[in-house]
């Protein structure tokens, strides 16, 4: 019985902390999209939270990391659902768009959001634990991808998977600032769109030996 008791409250108490770090990201995402980064101070989102301003930064130091925690809770699980139900026996340029397609998804729901983390994150101080989990997650799960189709001969095994995946992503990335600096709430249907960027890079992948004819000598012509 002591025992159980003592779990019991162990049980509680991690129920209760994961409670009040549940309120703080969420009233971190309500207090950015409304306010603005620059706009919100982690004493509105302490009092929005009903928690007290120790507890917050017992969850997060600084306002950036409570920005992180919020990009890494709606990007992160944006990214492994997507992955998740990829078509499993479609090409890699259709796995590939039902990826970033979900990912430009969410971006488009949450704009004002999107705009913060496009011009916030890539300058954040301090941990990039929750960044790096997120694009990590991304890495991982499109390398396995590719070397799926490097296996059914689509692209070229002498590719490296994990380069190629990075390349993606910074692609999804540069796609994702010229959009966001339009301020359109759509991407601009006269501008190049995620999929043919893609195409263009995957483009050539799976003939390498036509990319890589030697150059005849110019004397064995004369």
């Amino acid at each position: 019985m002591a025992a159980a008791g003592i779990l019991g409250v162990v049980g509680r108490a991690e129920r209760n902390k994961r409670d009040k770090r549940n309120r703080i990201v969420a009233a971190a995402r309500e207090l950015f999209r409304a306010k603005g980064f620059d706009g919100t101070t982690t004493g509105e989102i302490a009092e929005l939270a009903d928690v007290g301003k120790g507890t917050l930064f017992f969850h997060a130091k600084s306002k950036e990391e409570l920005l992180v925690m919020v990009f890494q809770e709606d990007m992160g699980r944006t990214i492994d659902r997507a992955f998740a139900n990829v078509p499993k026996t479609a090409p890699l340029i259709e796995q590939a768009m039902h990826v970033l397609d979900a990912m430009l998804r969410q971006n488009q729901r949450e704009l004002a959001l999107a705009r913060i983390f496009a011009k916030e994150l890539a300058f954040v101080k301090g941990d990039h634990h929750g960044i790096d989990a997120v694009t990590g997650l991304f890495f991982s799960r499109m390398s396995a991808l590719i070397k799926e189709a490097q296996e059914r001969g689509e692209i070229g095994r002498w590719v490296d998977a994990h380069l190629l995946a990075y390349n993606m992503f910074a692609l999804h990335f540069s796609f994702l600032i010229v959009w966001l600096g339009t301020g359109s709430p759509e991407p601009d249907p006269g501008k190049p769109s995620m999929r043919q960027m893609l195409e263009l890079l995957l483009h050539g992948l799976d003939e390498p030996s036509a990319r890589r004819t030697p150059q005849k000598d110019p004397a064995a012509r004369r």
